[in-house]
């Protein structure tokens, strides 16, 4: 599985407008958008439309019983490999700076000096040094 890094800026032009939409264009379903473009498979294809009870996002509690995990970090942890200092280009990033959800944090991709968002109008972008957590495909 190689990374087409290349087909990440395509990918996010062609959603720069797509507002955030609970279970059609949230974070999560964007970030695995994005793996999937980079590396031809999502990176939480199993976890989508899982996180959703009629029509809204489900509770700490119901998730941590869903997916088996005490901490969102601890599930992504699980699946990718964190990175420490400067997250590399593709990289799926957490901040607490944009807007956050159940899991206290707000996942984007990060592209270089900055990391994508979902926003409420579009994608937002927040300065690299705004990033809590990295992880990347191994």
């Amino acid at each position: 599985m190689s990374l087409r890094i290349n087909n990440l800026a395509p990918y996010l032009k062609s959603i720069a407008d797509t507002p955030f939409k609970w279970g059609v264009h949230d974070c999560l379903i964007f970030t695995n958008q994005a793996f999937r473009e980079m590396y031809g498979i999502g990176w939480a294809e199993d976890w989508l439309g899982r996180y959703m009870r009629d029509g809204q996002p489900m509770k700490r509690d119901d998730l941590k019983a869903e997916f088996g995990f005490a901490s969102f970090t601890k599930a992504v942890d699980a699946r990718l490999t964190r990175v420490q200092g400067v997250p590399p280009r593709g990289a799926l990033v957490t901040t607490r700076r944009a807007r956050r959800w159940v899991t206290g944090n707000a996942m984007g991709i990060a592209t270089g000096a900055k990391a994508a968002f979902v926003g409420r109008h579009g994608i937002v972008y927040h300065p690299i040094d705004t990033i809590d957590k990295a992880w990347v495909k191994t």
